[in-house]
């Protein structure tokens, strides 16, 4: 037991470590930092990859959620202005629309034995009712995207936490070091945003336009401040990051119940 407690204090230790030292270069471009020992090999390139990796699960989150709402959608990166970009190949199909509505309802009856399954297959067919007509589907689509980044990076952490690799401890030092690299990245980033109007004005301007980032958009539908859009982000991350830990000490606390 004590062996198994002190290989997973050795593993995330490990991934907090080496997650806050492959951001360095991301906080040093943010803020300006001359820091040239941070940019090139190979702390720089870990960076770099680091970046594509939240980037990847970003235009995942946008797919995801824009079919979730009847939009044909593709993710890849945009090798022209940087980043990535979820391109939509049409605009709401209906069809795709029943699909999904026919794959929750046939998953709610697949679950029948599984209540707390179906309250979650259950609410998310009711919110798609409630919001793929209007405006706040929009909402979803945008928010998608910086969403997925903390949500997967909260799964990579329990990976870590409850040895859930089936390939060894290798896999699960990289969960544990994406887990908490793309947490300590979107904090990084949201920081940025909130303290930094040269990043600031990066962030309206890209793609060659102005307005077009996630968080400019989401503003704009629900009329609210585009700090206020970061905060709910920056909050979402930080239960990504709790959650997998309280839920290590409930588990932890029932076993010794049980004993």
């Amino acid at each position: 037991m004590r062996s198994e407690i002190f290989t997973t204090i050795k593993v995330l230790l490990t991934g907090l470590v080496l997650g806050i030292l492959v951001n360095l270069p991301f906080y040093a471009w943010i803020f300006n930092k001359k820091w040239d020992w941070a940019t090139g090999f190979p702390i720089g390139w870990l960076g770099a990859g680091m970046v594509y990796m939240g980037t990847f699960f970003h235009e995942i989150g946008h797919t995801f959620f824009a079919w979730y709402y009847g939009y044909p959608t593709i993710p890849m990166f945009d090798f022209q202005h940087g980043g990535g970009l979820a391109l939509a190949l049409s605009g709401q199909q209906i069809g795709i629309l029943i699909f999904v509505w026919a794959g929750f309802a046939l998953g709610i009856w697949y679950f029948r034995e599984n209540i707390g399954m179906q309250i979650f297959l259950g609410l998310m067919l009711i919110l798609n009712f409630v919001t793929a007509f209007n405006r706040f589907h929009t909402v979803g689509i945008d928010f998608g995207g910086p969403a997925f980044e903390p949500l997967i990076a909260g799964f990579l952490l329990f990976r870590a936490i409850f040895d859930l690799a089936p390939r060894g401890i290798f896999e699960r030092f990289l969960n544990a070091f994406f887990g908490f690299g793309l947490i300590i990245q979107v904090f990084i980033n949201g920081y940025g945003l909130l303290k930094s109007q040269a990043f600031r004005l990066v962030y309206y301007e890209q793609k060659g336009a102005h307005g077009f980032g996630d968080f400019d958009k989401i503003a704009t539908a629900l009329f609210w401040e585009f700090e206020e859009v970061v905060m709910v982000w920056v909050l979402l991350t930080g239960l990504c990051l709790v959650i997998p830990f309280l839920l290590t000490m409930f588990i932890s606390t029932n076993k010794i119940e049980e004993f």
